[in-house]
């Protein structure tokens, strides 16, 4: 097992037993000494569970000699604790409860609801318990929500309201939209699971600061109706505002102090912290405050001054545009040069909607997105020049690679510019020319040229339709989330579309990637197998055994579904005198290049030879070796035993044979012709022109392109044939076509022959060669290259012109109900399967 391997598996053991720690150890909430606590109704109607949830609070101040009581409110994600300063200090005069809002601290924190909506009504049920009819609230941050609700639900049991740097209206909150702000709340929310579940953390991240709860609360809570509510209060009231708060602008207070005429507005120099870094600057103005309350000298809304009331009826009034400076601003801009280095054109789109809300400013729009996108791509660069150079020279010829050099050296600028306008083209583009060794300076200076005009101009188109995006978004507001996704994706896929539109090129590799969304031959695993996978299911029941078609093939390990050694399924079928020639190396590779050597010099063998892993699996790391420089290159990058075998020439097929257990006679259930996918020069076109120009190559482009590389720019001779694939495998370009026609029973019964030296052998695919399609009708000179287990496939059912998804479903479906009926039948003899512990141990070794 590799070392990556190593550590995935170790990564995945501690993350399973940190989950399963979790699960049987859930978070407990952090209560101490000076908490108390008390059991309220869960306020969830939908939910009905019954069940109580526990509040935990602070008490400052003795309770029967203070004549009032103070409900002390904190922000997020701070609890109580935050407050402990401003509760001693207001406890001089009042009895104060500071409660740890459900969801934070030492209350209950597992909550189907954590919005500041619900916590208001969670303190009217904590104001009842505790037996308080009355009570001043003064309320922190995002306390300031749950203080507007309790006073707006209940206002006969709040005497005065005091909100320190509190949220309030949804316009001068984060970005100023609902939409916006919820979609970076969700996002956040998203990265607070993933940590949660994807870390192996034992627990300790469910209590973090930034955890959950903190998380839910912004994410729940719904300020749009707070504005609404501030204009129903009619209690006094007193906003106090740092004049250089970061996170709830001075202009939120100034608003809310517009919308509340009865309210008197304090500021101060400082931030955010305010309420718990210098509680003793503050106390003072709200203890007086409270005081001439007491006396009657504060304004409530009918008494409030008449101008301010009228000005208070406007319900949006003049919000101004809310540029953010400080610290807020340091973040955001680093935020934009982070993003960019996940999706350099979205992280521009975001920034140019930031700039349309006023939020940062155009020019610092740009400046951030030219940041981000000049060091990510000049890392991108770096990575080549030092990670793949290095690479290249392990497998790439010096002269192939000097030919590269000279190809980005006479075309580098045009195809750095280029690339800055085809999206999908900058990572290979940057990584090659690191790799191809590109003078810094010379990169550098290209560049920046195509970012400065790029950057600006899709930062601009952003900006220009930001306020039609933002209405769009108020608009379905209640499904923000979803819509911003969706949204996404379309920028997504028009920026990566829409340059290849506007040339011949382009939209050649738009057509190739509809070719391999619409024709299933080219749909990964995943996308075709799920239907199989499904039937495979309804067969493990049918069949009662989820492993019984490793029982199809009892000579191989696991019926060959994985892993199994094909150097040993050769030496088996040795006997028949149709295996193509071959030995295995094993040992380091000094001692397999030592081995070869020696092989090659006392054998008959000559370059070219294939070389593959003992233990490959669909191709991979199938190599035709041409000289010797090659082969040594391939054994030295080799980490597992490698097969040595003669390069037959002739037709490549693939035939798949089963035979019943309790039949003499076998039958070939596909034959497949594997052909070479080529392109006919015409003395004009370069090798690129003629791939993208063919109707079947074009369907591989992306692999053909990169495979060929700077071979792209030669002009094949007129009727030149260029073969674009040497590997008989579909996934590395092979043309497969459906051969049953050429099926006889001489090549049956020389298989059947075959098959019978290979003791234990009942299902599976023989990729072999043939010097003509008349040989292979009579069953003589059959070289075969491998033969594969129960995993092997019916390739006839790539064939293009014959086949279609369904027809090739039920071909596989068939194909594995034969592997079951094979098992039962062997099962019946006394044959066991494999236990599923087997299979599973087996396929995560060598998928993983």
């Amino acid at each position: 097992m590799t070392l990556r391997r190593k550590l995935l598996v170790g990564w995945l053991a501690l993350l399973v037993c940190s989950n399963a720690w979790r699960l049987l150890n859930p978070p407990a909430p952090v209560i101490t000494a000076s908490h108390q606590t008390i059991l309220l109704d869960e306020l969830d109607d939908k939910a009905k569970t019954g069940r109580q949830i526990r509040l935990a609070y602070r008490q400052f101040g003795d309770r029967t000699s203070a004549e009032s009581t103070i409900i002390l409110l904190h922000g997020t994600p701070v609890a109580s604790a935050a407050l402990i300063g401003l509760g001693e200090a207001l406890a001089a005069e009042y009895h104060v409860i500071a409660p740890d809002l459900p969801g934070f601290g030492g209350s209950l924190q597992a909550l189907p609801d954590y919005s500041s909506i619900t916590h208001g009504y969670y303190l009217a049920a904590l104001m009842d318990a505790l037996e308080i009819e009355r009570a001043y609230v003064v309320a922190y941050s995002q306390g300031g929500a749950a203080a507007i609700t309790l006073t707006q639900a209940y206002p006969k049991r709040v005497d005065a309201l005091v909100l320190v740097a509190t949220i309030g209206v949804q316009e001068l909150e984060l970005f100023g939209s609902y939409a916006f702000n919820h979609l970076v709340y969700a996002g956040q929310l998203g990265l607070v699971r993933a940590a949660q579940w994807l870390l192996p953390h034992f627990g300790y991240l469910d209590n973090a600061i930034l955890g959950p709860g903190y998380a839910r609360n912004l994410t729940d809570t719904d300020q749009r109706p707070l504005r609404a509510w501030l204009q129903q209060i009619e209690q006094p009231t007193l906003i106090v505002h740092g004049e250089d708060d970061g996170l709830v602008p001075l202009e939120a207070g100034l608003e809310h102090h517009r919308l509340l005429p009865q309210s008197e507005l304090f500021t101060l120099s400082g931030g955010h912290e305010i309420a718990y870094a210098t509680p003793e600057r503050i106390a003072p103005g709200i203890l007086q405050f409270l005081e001439r309350h007491t006396d009657g000298q504060v304004a409530t809304r009918a008494t409030a001054d008449s101008a301010r009331i009228a000005a208070a009826s406007d319900p949006m009034g003049a919000i101004p545009r809310r540029a953010l400076t400080g610290g807020a601003l340091l973040v955001l801009f680093l935020a934009i040069v982070v993003a960019s280095y996940v999706s350099e054109d979205l992280a521009c789109i975001a920034a140019g909607i930031l700039a349309a809300q006023g939020v940062i400013s155009f020019p610092l729009a740009v400046v951030a997105s030219l940041v981000g996108l000049f060091t990510g791509d000049l890392a991108l660069f770096a990575a080549g020049r030092w990670v793949g150079r290095p690479t290249l020279q392990r497998w790439v010829h010096a002269d192939k690679l000097g030919q590269a050099q000279q190809w980005l050296a006479d075309r580098g600028p045009i195809v750095i510019i280029a690339s800055r306008f085809m999206p999908g083209t900058r990572l290979p583009t940057y990584l090659a020319a690191g790799a191809l060794q590109m003078p810094w300076l010379r990169f550098t200076v290209f560049f920046a040229l195509a970012t400065l005009i790029w950057t600006p101009l899709l930062v601009g188109l952003a900006s220009l339709y930001g306020d039609a995006l933002d209405g769009w978004f108020t608009r379905y507001a209640d499904h923000a989330v979803w819509v911003a996704l969706a949204l996404f994706i379309v920028l997504w896929l028009t920026i990566r579309t829409l340059p290849l539109l506007f040339s011949w090129e382009g939209r050649r590799q738009l057509y190739s990637r509809w070719l391999r969304l619409t024709r299933y031959e080219y749909w990964p695993r995943m996308a075709f197998y799920p239907p199989i996978a499904l039937y495979c299911i309804w067969l493990a029941i049918r069949f009662r055994s989820a492993t019984l078609f490793t029982l199809a093939n009892p000579a191989m390990p696991l019926g060959g579904l994985v892993g199994e050694s094909k150097s040993e399924i050769l030496r088996a079928l040795q006997p028949s005198g149709a295996v193509a020639p071959f030995c295995v190396l094993t040992g380091s590779p000094e001692e397999s290049i030592e081995a070869l050597q020696q092989f090659m010099s006392r054998s008959d063998f000559s370059y070219p030879i294939v070389l593959k892993p003992d233990t490959g699996q669909r191709g991979q790391g199938v190599v035709i070796a041409k000289d010797t420089v090659a082969a040594e290159d391939y054994l030295r990058q080799s980490s597992q035993p490698v097969i040595v075998q003669r390069f037959v020439t002739g037709e490549e097929y693939g035939v798949f044979y089963v035979r019943r257990p309790d039949e003499e006679r076998g039958t070939v259930f596909s034959l497949t012709h594997k052909g070479t996918t080529s392109v006919i020069g015409d003395g004009k076109k370069t090798l690129k022109q003629l791939i993208l120009g063919d109707s079947r190559a074009v369907a591989m482009a992306r692999f053909f392109l990169e495979l060929h590389g700077p071979a792209l720019s030669r002009i094949p001779k007129a009727q030149e044939s260029v073969a674009l694939n040497e590997i008989g495998t579909h996934s590395r370009g092979s043309l497969f076509t459906d051969a049953a026609h050429l099926l006889t029973p001489a090549l049956t019964a020389r298989l059947d022959q075959i098959s019978r030296h290979y003791s234990g052998f009942y299902f599976g695919r023989y990729d072999l060669i043939a010097p003509s399609a008349e040989a292979l009708q009579s069953g003589t000179d059959l070289q075969i290259l491998e033969l594969n287990g129960v995993t092997s496939e019916a390739t006839h059912i790539y064939d293009p012109g014959s086949n279609n998804v369904f027809a090739a479903w039920r071909t596989i479906a068939h194909q594995w109900r034969l592997a079951w009926e094979i098992g039962d039948i062997l099962r019946r003899q006394g044959h066991q399967p494999a236990s599923v512990s087997e299979v599973l141990r087996a396929v995560f070794s060598n998928e993983f």
